[in-house]
């Protein structure tokens, strides 16, 4: 009897990721929520709440398209980087609004991929978790290596505008048109992603913007969800919340964020939180965004580093990253 015959089973070498550089697209001079309020005829009341949380200036890009955003992003982390089209193996595309995207049968992230001349084993988009989305892309970056052992770096492009001007003030922020992007490697020598943890619930699928049940249910348990999703992230890898010394929040709600920290005992000195005043919610891009200006030179001093993400449609992420020795 011939013996059955075995597949051969080749388990990956063990690898880490990291996030090697990261930039990100603001479009035009900053815009003032002073001026916008009167332009647009903002009540009294829901103006003095945006302030009081601590936002003030944003970007907007009327004649911009979310294609040419992320060019914008990428061509920067290019200039700054260095990298060439062909050490890109895959391109993952984030965003948050459904109109963030242009029409079909274009694709954002393959045209991104043909202007820098990249050749990717995977291309496509992720969405439906909205500024969660982001972390959900450096886990499939990950999943992708997994799979195409010859991957060695992905790009990660996240990009929106905001379409229907009365929606740009949202909850307690006031939200931004832009686009990053991160360059994800494997084994990188700059840092290591630990843990990457996403919760969504799925009774807010309707979002908070237009269903007043999904608002009240948010305004009640953000925070709660917001500390659950932190410690599942801090049990994950293994450390103390009193390590991080170094947290990212989204760019919204700086007075919610401060009372937050107060009642987890986290010391004001952790939170890094400009630019919820300087910059605004530039969705999925405020990862990209806190990173190029303060995020990675923190764990290159040897901070590690936590950031959270939250949607309105009941979507949670805490992302670690830490340094690599």
């Amino acid at each position: 009897m011939t013996p059955p015959t075995i597949a051969a089973t080749n388990s990956p070498a063990p690898f880490t990721i990291g996030i090697e550089a990261a930039a990100y697209e603001l479009p035009g001079e900053r815009q003032d929520l002073n001026d916008w309020a009167q332009q647009h005829k903002l009540p009294a009341e829901r103006f003095e709440m945006i302030r009081n949380a601590g936002c003030r200036y944003f970007h907007v890009a009327p004649d911009i398209d979310e294609v040419e955003l992320a060019k914008r992003a990428v061509a920067r982390l290019q200039e700054e980087q260095g990298f060439k089209g062909s050490d890109i193996g895959a391109v993952i595309h984030v965003h948050t609004g459904l109109f963030s995207v242009p029409p079909a049968p274009r694709s954002l992230p393959l045209e991104v991929a043909a202007a820098f001349g990249i050749k990717p084993v995977w291309a496509g988009s992720i969405a439906q978790l909205n500024c969660s989305s982001i972390s959900v892309a450096i886990q499939m970056a990950q999943a992708l290596m997994k799979v195409h052992s010859q991957l060695h770096s992905v790009l990660i492009v996240s990009s929106d505008r905001v379409f229907i001007e009365r929606y740009r003030v949202l909850q307690a922020s006031i939200l931004s048109d832009g686009a990053g992007c991160l360059l994800v490697t494997r084994n990188s020598r700059r840092n290591r992603v630990g843990a990457t943890a996403v919760r969504n619930y799925g009774s807010w699928y309707l979002g908070s913007v237009t269903n007043n049940a999904v608002k009240q249910a948010m305004f009640n348990l953000e925070w709660h969800y917001t500390r659950k999703v932190m410690m599942e992230a801090v049990a994950d890898c293994g450390m103390a919340l009193s390590d991080f010394t170094c947290i990212l929040p989204y760019n919204s709600n700086h007075s919610g964020w401060n009372a937050f920290c107060g009642a987890m005992a986290i010391p004001a000195t952790t939170l890094y939180s400009d630019n919820i005043l300087n910059k605004g919610h530039s969705f999925g891009s405020d990862l990209a965004i806190n990173l190029a200006d303060m995020g990675l030179s923190k764990v290159d001093g040897g901070a590690h580093l936590m950031n959270i993400t939250e949607s309105d449609n009941g979507s949670f992420s805490a992302l670690t990253l830490h340094p690599v020795n």
